[in-house]
């Protein structure tokens, strides 16, 4: 059982929920895979990241909460041995099938986050957009950095206080920092002392990424560090 209990097994069956339901949950334009930071200019981690790595030599890399594989998947196609860390089964099994239709190998792993202890350490780590239905994000955001390579970077997003949960989002249990200044914000605080590559913050931004509820909006933190061990 993870640290989340009963409340992260409800973001899983939501989500397993959702995974069945749409065809393509997340990522529904037919560029998703590209590798060029133009055809990404609507998503700044994805853009600034990709842009980050065209200096890199693909080594290992992590994707945690993966989602339907989108992240994963163009991190194969540049050459990174990838791990996929993914809480839905149906979110996993979607995973696999993408990679086999695009032509790319995963490492697919269908488990909880919060049990997951890395055996390896990545030359980049991405987590987009899990955390805000993690209780314990500090602890997460530990292990993922433990897992880092030296000169490894990290690529981090997730919801902030600027706007409240919207009420279509409340279905399940969400986290968010409560304190006003972002320098107090979990994440702020434990890469404070990592070179930062780039950190966006996005108020009030309208989400168009997932269908399935009304107009709403969200205030992101996003950064993309590297750690300088």
């Amino acid at each position: 059982m993870s640290q989340n209990g009963k409340s992260y097994e409800s973001v899983i069956a939501f989500f397993d929920h959702v995974y069945r339901q749409y065809e393509r949950y997340w990522w529904r334009r037919e560029n998703r895979y590209s590798t060029d930071p133009a055809d990404h200019a609507e998503s700044l981690i994805t853009s600034h990241l990709l842009h980050a790595l065209k200096s890199r030599k693909p080594g290992r890399a992590l994707d945690v909460g993966a989602g339907e594989g989108t992240d994963a998947i163009r991190l194969a196609l540049l050459g990174y041995e990838v791990d996929a860390i993914e809480g839905s089964s149906i979110g996993a099994e979607k995973t696999e099938c993408f990679a086999r239709q695009v032509g790319v190998r995963l490492n697919v792993i269908n488990m909880d986050v919060n049990d997951f202890l890395p055996s390896e350490v990545y030359d980049v780590v991405v987590c987009n957009g899990i955390l805000h239905y993690i209780n314990d994000q500090a602890d997460v955001i530990q292990r993922l950095q433990d897992a880092t390579a030296p000169h490894g970077i990290n690529a981090v997003s997730l919801w902030t206080p600027r706007t409240p949960v919207p009420e279509c989002h409340q279905v399940v249990e969400t986290y968010i920092d409560t304190s006003t200044e972002r320098e107090d914000w979990t994440a702020t605080r434990l890469y404070k002392s990592w070179r930062k590559i780039g950190i966006w913050e996005e108020k009030n931004k309208r989400e168009t990424g997932h269908p399935g509820f009304g107009p709403h909006s969200h205030s992101f933190l996003k950064f993309i560090a590297e750690w300088q061990g």
